[in-house]
């Protein structure tokens, strides 16, 4: 079963088995549920979790422990942010995506110094703590918590940033200081309200038509070939801007299909339905 959606949420996993065993990091595939994730907590670069562990008699063990785990991601400097974020708002593709909540997958080209990025490539790279008695790093708690970080980026892939010591509201808010950031962010400001128009008719009235060109009597019987429209909105750069905010899979969508893709097919779906009223 694939335990991914997405492909960052993938990436995250696939980095740390690049430095990691995978069978150990595989221990902890059991312990990513709420059953045994008692608490949860990102805070930027630090995640604070409890998770339950297991009666171990053998052991002296035998009520149900509650290990204390801390995980802490390395902060990306600030100079290397001031870089990355000006190679991307020279990117027209990376500020696009991430101006719309997605996380370009080249997106770690956009560091100079590529000892840095938004995935882990080393041990160095990341600092772990439990309380439980295994001393091999990771143990089945931590690699628990791994898991339950990579879930959260399939709905938030964003929290990449601020786990590396930038905010998304301090990312979003230099991206929109060029003039590229600038345009993108008026076109999606222009559409966070959508207004419910409902219409008793089933076709809407033409507007902008020339009368002369229309009801002119001796036009009358020789309808020309084409009619001149006023075209109110020449350019739409962006379409359906609120449902792709949401991302492929926002909070509210638990499907493994990409929400995004779902509300294409339906919009299709619709148009192709309705295609002679459209006409």
């Amino acid at each position: 079963m694939k335990l991914h959606k997405t492909w960052w949420g993938e990436a995250f996993f696939n980095s740390l088995i690049s430095f990691i065993d995978e069978g150990r990091l595989k221990r902890g595939r059991s312990y990513r549920t709420d059953s045994r994730i008692l608490s949860f907590e990102m805070d930027n670069n630090i995640v604070q979790a409890t998770v339950r562990g297991n009666k171990n008699p053998y052991f002296g063990v035998y009520k149900e422990p509650k290990y204390k785990i801390k995980i802490s991601f390395l902060k990306i400097p600030t100079h290397e942010w001031k870089e990355a974020i000006k190679n991307i708002s020279d990117h027209p593709g990376w500020l696009s995506k991430l101006m719309l909540n997605e996380i370009p997958s080249d997106i770690c080209e956009s560091f100079n110094n590529k000892k840095y990025g938004l995935l882990p490539k080393s041990f160095s790279d990341i600092k772990t703590n439990c309380s439980c008695p295994d001393y091999e790093n990771p143990c089945k708690h931590i690699a628990g918590v791994y898991y339950r970080i990579a879930e959260l980026l399939d709905s938030s892939p964003m929290l990449l940033f601020p786990m590396h010591g930038l905010s998304i509201k301090d990312l979003q808010t230099e991206l929109k200081k060029s003039d590229l950031g600038k345009s993108f962010a008026k076109q999606l400001s222009s559409t966070q309200e959508a207004k419910l128009e409902i219409s008793k008719e089933q076709y809407y009235p033409i507007k902008n038509i020339s009368v002369d060109k229309f009801y002119n009597q001796n036009r009358f019987w020789n309808m020309p070939d084409k009619l001149d429209f006023d075209d109110p909105n020449p350019q739409e750069p962006i379409s359906a801007s609120i449902i792709k905010k949401q991302g492929d899979y926002p909070a509210f969508w638990h499907k493994q299909n990409s929400f995004i893709s779902s509300m294409e097919s339906i919009y299709t779906c619709a148009k192709v339905k309705n295609k002679r009223n459209l006409l």
